[in-house]
């Protein structure tokens, strides 16, 4: 397991109470410790308040709200219950605003206080790692297995990549010695990572079928305590990796796989598989067969390849952050700015006095509809429908850290000063020590007037050191073909993403609005102009645009071209070299229905985007109707049969499934009979005797009175006008159309 020898931070850190004071729990090396957290739970408050038990000192700091000090009150609390007991206190009394800081998670908050306190207690042993893949029963009638369905195989391997199998024979009714086996292989192993692929499958479904054995799952934990497998799954003195959630988070996965399935992107990145995939029927036929055994094994080679590609972007990001590994594996773009823009207002003493919700209230507390947006962010639209061959798309790649770095986007330097009348104009206007950035919001209907003065912004240089980093690393990665470079290359632009992605957000401690409104502001400005770019070189071209960038039309299409007639643009209209990344795709062919709805093609492969045609969420009817009418679109043959099969609707009843899972016990909803899937939920423990576990699956169909567990339903109680109306709305979106309009309509 060459490069994974050791880390420079602990395995896992959680804060604990214990004798009424906040602790870290601390594995390391497979022990575990408990120590006094180097700093108590604490806020801060412009006003002088009466909470009991408490430590309050008196500092002055920056507010970010206007960047000027101000002087603050600082609360600390011995636990974090007290703090949000206080907290939620404050905010019926006297509303939300009055306290500061006061969302930021304790181990976070412990790194962004003390930058090199997790280093003090480093993973200096080689970390164990077990990769995990378990094939079900599935009884006859239904879709997928249960909770009540046995195991019958369990694909394993550790650091040495050896894998091992303990399966079921044909005859076998029970799963209980299987369990014990791979318990005892288990505890041989003692890891301290456990890498799969969908956690909630795979350790839920193990955790589930020990219980309803009797088997005690304390032995899975380090510390002989229970784990918990409810709406988290963790065991103590284990990291859980799933891999999915690193999948989930590749965009360069986007537009390249139907879906991040563990085949379709093991696939994408090279798997060499030769064994057969096996349905779930096929799967119960298998069961104590060789081929059986194959097919569990080939998934876990499949993880491992995922693993390779994925895991040593985690490990650098622990080091680099100096976080722990178990909040590295987890980590999310709010919990990355909190550390990269923390350290930063840390170094600047600054104290994020609010939120935007608090200090914007005319964007962010205005009454709107709720799919309607705080304000604008990018160009959404259509220009033409239908099919197209070939088709490229253009996107931006860092565009918004990009913009932040080059028009200097910081809070030391931005101010949002007024919103004006809404004339729809971007302007730009240039004085002796400021720019103003006149910016229209077709979504508030005003223009948002911005001043970004000219001395150096420290979150703009930020991203500029990010960026710079990210370009040199990528440079050194494709020169020689070094992993660790790439880690380093995707851990900046991480950065960069993150440290931009939660200035806009409402209720992000550290999040600065006029950054956000600025930047996208911007950017809408550049999309534009790389639509006039492509139009003016290929007139007519522009198809459609959204967040994800430009896709055009063109049998003459150069990359050198479009960049340096781009980038001229853009110094024409800024008065500044930006030279704003953009990288192309090609598709054979592409049918465009609604914007951020199309389906493209690119060798044998069908990519199907949009709520209206992306198909994972859809029943197995609607599912293959929109594979078979893209196949057949995008290779310009006729539909008129594939349109009559389905609105016949002569297909099993597994096509006409429709599925839900159970997010928290049923205990939890307030009322069990308002919510489809609580109903289905006691349905299924009342008359299929399933115990309504978190994370269970159900599947069901539509009838004429309402919804049916699929197990109690025949292809008689299916609504079949729910259905046809189905198959029609999928027919209609592939209807030919004529242009929505031309791109000059738009400008």
């Amino acid at each position: 397991m060459d490069g994974y020898e050791c880390m420079f931070v602990p395995l896992i850190v959680n804060p604990v109470v214990k004798y009424g004071k906040e602790k870290l729990e601390i594995w390391r090396n497979a022990e575990q410790q408990f120590i006094d957290a180097p700093i108590d739970p604490y806020f801060y408050s412009y006003q002088k308040l009466d909470i009991p038990e408490t430590k309050v000192s008196e500092l002055e700091a920056i507010a970010l709200s206007n960047y000027k000090p101000k002087k603050f009150y600082k609360y600390e609390f011995k636990t974090r219950d007290a703090l949000v007991r206080a907290r939620d206190n404050i905010e019926k009394e006297h509303g939300h605003g009055i306290t500061f800081e006061d969302h930021i998670p304790f181990v976070l908050r412990n790194r962004i206080d003390n930058v090199d306190f997790y280093t003090k207690f480093q993973q200096t042993k080689e970390l164990v790692f077990l990769f995990l893949d378990i094939e079900q029963y599935t009884k006859p009638g239904t879709m997928f297995p249960d909770y009540s369905d046995r195991i019958t195989a369990i694909s394993y391997c550790t650091n040495d990549r050896n894998i091992k199998t303990i399966y079921l024979r044909k005859e076998t009714e029970t799963d209980k010695k299987l369990l014990e086996v791979f318990i005892e292989q288990y505890n041989r192993i003692s890891p301290d990572i456990i890498v799969v692929y969908n956690k909630t499958y795979d350790i839920r479904t193990i955790m589930n079928r020990c219980i309803r054995n009797h088997i005690d799952i304390a032995k899975f934990s380090k510390s002989k305590e229970k784990p918990d497998f409810g709406s988290n799954v963790n065991i103590p003195g284990v990291v859980i990796y799933d891999v999915l959630v690193s999948s989930m988070a590749d965009q360069s996965l986007s537009g390249n796989v139907l879906n991040r399935g563990l085949k379709e992107v093991s696939d994408y990145f090279g798997f060499p598989s030769t064994v057969k995939p096996l349905t779930p029927k096929e799967m119960v036929e298998k069961i104590g067969t060789e081929e059986l055994i194959n097919y569990n094994k080939d998934d876990i080679r499949r993880l491992l390849l995922l693993f390779d590609n994925y895991w040593p972007n985690i490990e650098f990001n622990a080091s680099d952050l100096r976080i722990p590994l178990n909040v590295a594996v987890d980590l999310n773009t709010t919990d990355l700015a909190h550390v990269t823009v923390g350290d930063e207002y840390k170094k600047q003493n600054v104290i994020a006095d609010g939120d935007n919700f608090t200090r914007y209230p005319d964007i962010f507390q205005r009454q709107r509809l709720k799919s309607e947006k705080n304000y604008q962010g990018a160009l959404v639209d259509i220009a033409k429908s239908g099919l197209f061959k070939p088709v490229y798309k253009a996107d931006y790649g860092s565009m918004y850290p990009s913009i932040m770095a080059s028009f200097n986007l910081s809070p030391d330097t931005t101010t949002l000063l007024m919103l004006s009348p809404y004339d729809g104009k971007f302007k730009i206007k240039e004085e002796d020590y400021w720019f103003i950035y006149e910016i229209p919001d077709d979504v508030l209907k005003r223009n948002m007037i911005i001043q970004v003065t000219k001395k150096q912004g420290f979150m703009a240089l930020l991203i500029a050191k990010f960026l710079f980093e990210r370009a040199e690393f990528k440079r050194l990665s494709k020169q020689t073909g070094e992993k660790k470079y790439k880690s380093m290359s995707d851990n900046r632009k991480l950065k960069a993403n993150g440290t931009y992605g939660i200035m806009g957000t409402p209720k992000h401690a550290f999040g600065f609005a006029p950054i956000a409104i600025a930047t996208t502001g911007i950017g809408r400005e550049c999309a534009q102009l790389l639509m006039d770019v492509l139009n003016e070189l290929y007139p007519n071209s522009v198809l459609e645009w959204d967040t994800d960038g430009v896709y055009f039309t063109t049998d003459k299409f150069n990359s050198e071209d479009v960049l340096q007639l781009f980038n001229q643009r853009l110094k024409e209209k800024f008065k500044k070299e930006l030279k704003l990344s953009i990288d192309f795709d090609e598709y054979d062919a592409g049918f465009f229905y609604l914007a951020k709805n199309y389906t493209l093609k690119k060798g044998e492969k069908i990519i199907s985007r949009g709520v209206a045609l992306k198909a994972s969420s859809k029943d197995l009817l609607s599912k293959s109707l929109i594979k078979e009418i893209s196949e057949a679109k995008l290779a310009e043959k006729p539909t008129d049969f594939i349109q009559r099969k389905y609105l016949m609707l002569d297909f099993p009843l597994n096509y006409f499934a429709l599925n839900v899972a159970l997010g928290m016990p049923l205990n939890k909803y307030k009322n069990p009979n308002s919510t489809l899937v609580s109903r289905l939920a006691i349905e299924a423990k009342e008359k299929l005797g399933i115990p309504p576990t978190v994370g269970q699956q159900y599947y069901y169909i539509k009838t004429s009175n309402g919804y049916m567990l699929y197990e109690l339903a025949k292809l008689s109680d299916i609504d079949q006008q729910y259905y046809i109306d189905e198959v029609n709305n999928i027919i209609e979106m592939f209807q030919e159309k004529p242009v929505v309009k031309s791109i000059d309509d738009w400008l």
